[in-house]
């Protein structure tokens, strides 16, 4: 059997959501393929770092060379499926060639684009419309993280249901975990390089519209503004940190940080590597992740693994993957947020029992799981 792997989404020097996950996948599939498998990695450039790194001699890297900056997914790929056919085509980025194998797997990971048009640049939105109408016609099984995203696609895409299965994700725990020792080291991390003072509110995602930064920020300004009495020294010393580079409305939410009386109290860290995340995680007050839209939802299971208490937003895939191991609230309501950062504040047995049952939860989600979950849909087709 030959199975054929888009890897070039993997393959990003500073990854983020999707491409984290295409990462992983690829990478537990090095561990849970058997040998006597081959698989071929397509890819438009050379890949790097632990991605390159082969588990046995029936694994290969075909580099695929393209001239322009768009259309190697849907030109040059379907090139190559022309002459050159697979048993299988395995597709963790959400797309799919104008020619691929009639065995061609597709993740899907969220419609968010469909149900949220105003967070997506225009050409952004054609183009994933184009890209999921492929998906849909021409795969022959299609995974989504989460029954959620599954239901969502099925909303907007006409297909025969069955040919739709759910894989959930997992996280990285050797990287998030809450055994990892933080002594000394904090004051290190913060003061040198981001300048944190703690105590901090966390959120971890692009600063865009679709992530609700503005609604964070909002609700951040009601916290502090609402509180007087004893409780007022409670929150007077209390930060906002906001971890990502700029995605599109930043420039909203750069009016919202210039104009909140707090501005001093907000600090913009910018992209942060992956391996940093969990200190910051580990130190947080509460992690804050009111997205507008998530297929999945992977930060909210790293601040799970690093013992720090979530509050996330209602109607989404949010729900199914937190449980009651997470806080929930409206995302357009941004009193709402402030409350239920304001209960984590001061009620720290309801804090310690979300942590609790956040560090309990995490168990049922890894990456070795989806993986067999995974090579197990291939077998369908050997």
């Amino acid at each position: 059997m030959l199975i054929a792997i888009e890897a070039s989404h993997a393959n990003k020097q500073n990854r983020t959501g999707v491409e984290n996950v295409c990462y992983y996948l690829i990478q537990t599939l090095k561990k849970v393929i058997p040998s006597n498998v081959r698989v071929i990695l397509y890819t438009n450039q050379p890949l790097s770092g632990e991605l390159a790194v082969l588990p046995n001699i029936n694994w290969s890297i075909k580099i695929l060379r393209w001239p322009f900056f768009k259309g190697w997914s849907q030109f040059r790929l379907s090139w190559e499926f022309l002459f050159n056919k697979s048993d299988i085509f395995f597709v963790p980025g959400q797309l799919v060639p104008l020619i691929s194998s009639k065995n061609t797997i597709t993740i899907v990971h969220d419609s968010a684009f469909r149900a949220f048009p105003k967070a997506y640049w225009w050409g952004s939105r054609w183009y994933l419309r184009a890209m999921n109408w492929l998906v849909a016609k021409k795969s022959k099984l299609i995974i989504t993280p989460s029954e959620f995203s599954k239901n969502e696609f099925l909303k907007y895409y006409e297909f025969d249901k069955e040919k739709i299965k759910v894989v959930f994700w997992g996280y990285d725990n050797k990287i998030f975990n809450f055994q990892f020792s933080i002594s000394n080291q904090f004051s290190i991390f913060n003061f040198k390089k981001f300048k944190i003072d703690k105590p901090y509110l966390l959120s971890i995602g692009r600063l865009e519209s679709k992530k609700n930064t503005q609604k964070i920020i909002q609700a951040f300004n009601l916290l502090k503004s609402k509180v007087t009495g004893n409780l007022k020294s409670l929150i007077l010393n209390l930060k906002l940190c906001l971890v990502g580079s700029h995605g599109i409305g930043f420039q909203e939410i750069k009016k919202e940080i210039d104009n909140s009386p707090y501005k001093d109290d907000i600090i913009l860290t910018g992209y942060v590597d992956q391996s940093e995340l969990p200190i910051l995680l580990q130190n947080a007050e509460i992690f804050i992740f009111p997205s507008l839209y998530e297929g999945f939802g992977l930060p909210i299971l790293e601040a799970m693994a690093c013992g720090c208490p979530v509050i996330a937003s209602r109607g989404n895939s949010l729900e199914e993957v937190g449980g009651d191991a997470v806080e929930y609230a409206e995302y357009n309501n941004p009193g709402e947020i402030a409350e239920k950062m304001f209960r984590l504040l001061t009620d720290q047995n309801y804090k310690e029992m979300l942590i609790k049952k956040g560090l309990e939860r995490v168990k049922n989600y890894s990456w070795e799981k989806a993986g067999e979950s995974i090579w197990r849909v291939m077998n369908l087709f050997a």
